[in-house]
């Protein structure tokens, strides 16, 4: 267990999570060749957590509304609980916005991920397609409480 902290980012870090997200999505998903290249820095991730080891950032959860938007850990502390760590930071801000159900979308052959949704107790509900590249996606739910 990886004891990080996790906090927001502070704007002068926002080029750390630029590039810890670019190197995860590039990591994850450049080898399924849908994808163009990501401009993750169009992002706005100061609302974002990030999970910090001594002073690098080792991952970052974005929620909006019921929506968990991003997940993205390094591959070198996935297995370390800041994954779940993380994913609880974002699970309670979208409870305490009082929504009822919670809702991620992941590419459909994410097993890996798919997998770690599935042990924090979130399940699949439907295959859709991308809306701009050629994958298909898998929406999940998860009851907020």
């Amino acid at each position: 267990m990886i004891d990080a902290l996790i906090r927001r980012p502070q704007p002068q870090e926002i080029d750390a999570v630029h590039a810890l997200v670019q190197t995860v999505v590039d990591e994850v998903y450049g080898a399924l060749g849908a994808f163009p290249p990501l401009l993750v820095e169009e992002e706005n991730w100061l609302p974002a957590w990030i999970a910090v080891l001594d002073t690098k950032i080792v991952g970052v959860v974005k929620t909006s509304g019921e929506w968990l938007d991003d997940l993205w850990v390094l591959r070198e502390c996935r297995g370390s609980g800041v994954g779940y760590r993380l994913l609880a930071r974002g699970e309670a801000e979208i409870a305490a916005r009082g929504h009822e159900t919670m809702r991620l979308r992941v590419v459909q052959s994410n097993a890996a991920a798919i997998d770690f949704y599935c042990r924090h107790g979130w399940r699949a509900t439907r295959a859709f397609p991308h809306e701009k590249f050629s994958i298909t996606m898998l929406e999940m739910l998860k009851a907020a409480r």
